[in-house]
């Protein structure tokens, strides 16, 4: 059995993005075969799919995807922390899955994989500096930014990772790995400006926070 490449992602609807996104992680990886694991009839942000999921995943299936398992609407609809959850969860437990690609404003894994370690493991140090931060009263988000800048004592390096959203996703994928112990080895594929229709997809990759 030849190498199987895991996606996951919405799908809403696929475009030229999707497509090179798909087409780069298969050639970087040299996989035979494409799992997706897909939201449904709604999305990560709880509106309804522009399509219904019977045509999003024929759709996916014409474009090079081999197999399409739907994500429990629970995990669709839910933070990005639960949607990458659920989807590494099924992903691994079908346990042929070797590989799990993604988008990322950044796809450096060396810094990706910082961050998720530091959230997964939650460092005793990393804790009091994010209970200091959040006494000040700013929101959780930002408090943890400030925490894991902070943490990991460059913010010259690590500047502007957790201001964008696929890069925060990614993120948790990689900490929903290490949370499995999962074998699956993850590819981040830098993502570029790209128009909706633009057939020069094969040159760029969108920026439309389509978690995929």
């Amino acid at each position: 059995m030849g190498k199987v490449l895991g996606i996951i992602g919405e799908y809403n609807p696929f475009h030229n993005g999707h497509l090179y996104h798909l087409e780069q992680s298969k050639e970087i990886t040299g996989s035979t075969y494409t799992v997706a694991i897909m939201s449904g009839n709604f999305t990560q942000r709880g509106s309804t799919s522009l399509i219904d999921k019977w045509s999003k995943t024929e759709i996916a299936i014409q474009n090079g995807i081999d197999l399409v398992i739907e994500l429990p609407v629970l995990y669709a609809i839910s933070s990005a922390e639960n949607f990458a959850n659920g989807g590494i969860k099924i992903l691994d437990s079908l346990k042929v899955v070797d590989y799990i690609s993604f988008g990322a404003e950044n796809s450096d894994i060396n810094i990706l994989n910082q961050f998720a370690d530091v959230l997964y493991n939650e460092p005793k140090q990393y804790k009091i500096i994010l209970s200091n931060e959040l006494s000040k009263g700013i929101s959780y988000p930002k408090a943890r930014e400030n925490a894991l800048m902070l943490y990991l004592n460059d913010i010259q390096k690590y500047a502007n990772v957790l201001s964008h959203p696929n890069n925060i996703l990614g993120i948790e994928y990689l900490k929903a790995l290490k949370k499995y112990k999962s074998h699956i080895t993850p590819i981040p594929i830098s993502r570029y400006e790209s128009g909706y229709n633009d057939i020069g997809y094969s040159r760029k990759y969108c920026k439309c926070n389509c978690n995929s």
